[in-house]
């Protein structure tokens, strides 16, 4: 567990950054917005909601895509310099994400009220120290054997990750009480995990970012490194292409919303989280998790049919996220760009989703087909290349 600012220097007091493609700050959707607002109170820069747009409007906050340090922002994604992360190594090649919230009120839904300002603040200044005596008193977190083993219990590891948290929190139990300083503090770490079922996603989503780093910049490669969404545009980076963003308008998909909730309030998909699609998990191996689907919407069945046709798609199969519910065959890995040019299908993931306005928060979740086109223009710059 570290504080987001030691971990890269990509972000100091008025620079931020923000999941999905590059995005201009005019160009922030609602709930961008939101995390923006809650991420300069958080860090001390206003002291009101008003004194946060007005640095907002006047343009005096840098910001920069979280792929581009090697970090992911789930949703609304803003990382900020004093948010807790949750650090993954891999070599010498560090991936992090922020500790995750909760459901409710959270910066990363582009919520900013007191109480969510209140534990975030918590978190950063308690339970994280809390958590990186313990990790770092016990045996390394093999973060793929972590999610692996998830998948054996029925998570998808995306948006069901409650009994990737329970393991998780099975690991690091007996190290909260034995360095705790304060029983009590313990305790209050211990129970917020066990009580957030979402908990352990932020080291899922860092494990996934290495290894597709690990995949990236092949000559000629078609695999897709990089999915990702800013709540305007969704766009792709593969392998063979550097850094190069193929975008289109983010999709919406086929929500399942939260009562009261309406169809014209959701914000298109956002979030840097479906890097567990691209190192296959989350939609990808829904088939190993029935009950995700009573959270994104849709049947058991539509679940088992997605996962078959990912494989049409993809390049091989994991030899580590297994899947029982299929003799224990490895989930579908390896989005190639030509194979979906070529069959028609887009990659499918399953997404959180908040409320168009910022503040509203979380407002449902679903399945998400992604924009065909990008893949084809990738397909289509990859061939390019190769006559060329």
């Amino acid at each position: 567990m570290r504080r987001a600012g030691d971990v890269t220097d990509k972000i100091d007091r008025r620079r931020y950054l923000h999941a999905g493609p590059p995005l201009a700050l005019a160009d922030v959707p609602g709930p961008m917005r939101g995390a923006l607002i809650g991420g300069l109170l958080f860090e001390g820069e206003a002291a009101s909601v008003a004194e946060a747009e007005a640095i907002i409007d006047s343009g005096e906050l840098e910001i920069s895509p979280c792929h581009d340090a090697g970090a992911l922002g789930a949703m609304a994604g803003v990382i900020t310099p004093n948010m807790p992360v949750a650090v993954a190594r891999t070599g010498e090649t560090l991936t992090f994400s922020p500790l995750n919230e909760g459901v409710n009120g959270a910066v990363r839904y582009g919520s900013f009220d007191e109480a969510t300002i209140a534990r975030l603040r918590w978190m950063a200044g308690t339970m994280a120290p809390v958590l990186d005596d313990a990790i770092r008193s016990s045996e390394p977190i093999n973060l793929v054997e972590l999610v692996a083993e998830g998948l054996r219990r029925g998570d998808d590891c995306h948006n069901r990750l409650v009994a990737t948290t329970a393991i998780l929190l099975q690991r690091l139990t007996p190290a909260l009480i034995r360095t705790a300083h304060a029983p009590d503090t313990a305790a209050e770490a211990a129970s917020i995990i066990a009580g957030n079922g979402h908990f352990s996603l932020p080291f899922a989503i860092a494990m996934a970012k290495a290894r597709t780093l690990a995949a990236a910049n092949i000559p000629g490669c078609p695999i897709v490194t990089t999915m990702s969404g800013n709540g305007r545009d969704f766009g792709i980076r593969v392998s063979g292409l550097g850094d190069r963003w193929f975008l289109a308008p983010s999709p919406i998909g086929e929500p399942k919303l939260i009562a009261g909730a309406r169809m014209e309030d959701v914000n298109p998909t956002m979030g840097d989280s479906m890097i567990s699609e691209t190192a296959g998990f989350g939609a990808f191996a829904m088939s190993a998790s029935p009950a995700i689907m009573s959270f994104v919407g849709g049947t058991v069945a539509q679940g088992i049919e997605i996962v078959a046709e990912m494989r049409r798609i993809c390049a091989g199969t994991s030899g580590r996220f297994l899947i029982p519910a299929e003799e224990h065959r490895g989930t579908p890995l390896g989005i190639d760009v030509h194979l979906v040019a070529e069959s028609g299908v887009a990659p499918v993931i399953n997404n959180g989703l908040c409320h168009r306005l910022p503040g509203k928060g979380r407002i449902g979740a679903g399945i998400t087909r992604t924009p065909l086109e990008i893949f084809v223009a990738a397909s289509a710059a990859l061939r390019a290349e190769e006559r060329a």
